[in-house]
């Protein structure tokens, strides 16, 4: 289990790592730099070194810390993390990320901070809430009805998205159960998935309206190729293409972050459902190697693993209902 845990957070941030350089070029353009990337080469409108994380990781190690600070009651402990990380300075923050952060400091209430960005932004589905919680998933994979709830409330501290809150609901059940259910092929998962989040976007009261036949449409072979345009629905279509579509880690995440645009959270998103499916021993080794600051990530792989095996003992019944969940423990 400690490899699944490993391989999905060390591979979302190594996607991170590796799409980061080429966020906004477009396809045709990384081609004209770099042929393929594959490698950690740094640069990018952010000036970053080789191996180095954007925002996308930087926010996921907070999610991380605030469930693992509070798992009963979150939401308190990742905002104190988030504005730690807005008053830091970061490189980078996106725009609607940055008004809500803005926004809860007037109002002290992040739901009402992320309506009141929604209200004022045209582009109210974008992807800043699905590149950031994937650690919803071991937080809460003892008990799926928290999963989906926590999903949701986290996604809306800032993205305050039907649409957005349905992507993330969909990632963090998928990778439950690629973590959990290994005798599920991955379109197996997918589709379980897809059922999973129907029953409780009803249980939560989430009307997406274009979620469903969005990512049905996209994951049919012959689809047409998604770029990710920094919504939530394409950044997940695209990952999902490049998850489905090829059979290695490494292939995911080249795939996923040589279609352009928003490369580094494409990568992010491909390299968690990768990273969780083909586990830690697959992440190409250069690529780990190359990653900056793994202390963080190492910390809250650690604290995620203890938590899982302190759960264990307490599956809710619709957890119960996979019966592989205990085995990965052997």
């Amino acid at each position: 289990m400690k490899d699944i845990i490993k391989g999905a957070f060390y591979g979302a941030a190594v996607g991170d790592a590796l799409g980061g350089p080429a966020e906004f070029m477009s396809a045709e353009e990384i081609r004209e730099k770099y042929g393929t990337l594959r490698e950690m080469v740094g640069g990018g409108w952010l000036n970053l070194e080789p191996g180095e994380c954007t925002d996308d990781t930087q926010l996921t190690l907070a999610v991380a810390r605030g469930i693992l600070a509070s798992p009963a009651s979150p939401v308190e402990e990742i905002g104190r993390g988030f504005i730690r990380w807005y008053q830091s300075r970061p490189k980078d923050i996106g725009n609607t990320t940055l008004m809500s952060f803005r926004n809860f400091l007037r109002t002290g209430n992040w739901k009402e901070a992320a309506r009141i960005t929604a209200q004022a932004l045209n582009k109210l589905d974008s992807n800043g809430s699905l590149m950031r919680t994937l650690p919803v998933t071991f937080g809460y994979c003892h008990n799926l009805s928290s999963l989906a709830r926590w999903a949701v409330e986290i996604a809306y501290m800032t993205h305050y998205s039907q649409e957005g809150a349905a992507c993330c609901l969909f990632y963090n059940l998928l990778v439950y159960l690629l973590a959990f259910r290994r005798d599920l092929s991955k379109r197996e998962a997918v589709t379980e998935a897809l059922h999973l989040t129907d029953r409780y976007c009803k249980q939560l009261n989430l009307q997406p309206t274009k979620f469903f036949w969005y990512i049905l449409r996209h994951i049919q072979k012959g689809a047409p190729e998604v770029v990710p345009r920094g919504g939530a629905l394409d950044t997940l279509a695209a990952a999902l293409q490049s998850f489905l579509f090829t059979d290695s880690f490494e292939d995911a995440l080249i795939a996923a972050v040589n279609r352009g645009d928003d490369t580094d959270t494409a990568g992010t998103v491909t390299g968690g459902m990768a990273g969780t499916h083909y586990g830690f021993a697959a992440i190409p080794s250069r690529w780990v190697q190359a990653l900056k600051n793994t202390a963080d990530l190492e910390e809250v792989v650690e604290g995620m693993y203890r938590l899982v095996l302190e759960k264990r003992g307490s599956i809710s019944e619709d957890a119960a209902a996979y019966p592989a969940w205990p085995t990965c423990y052997r």
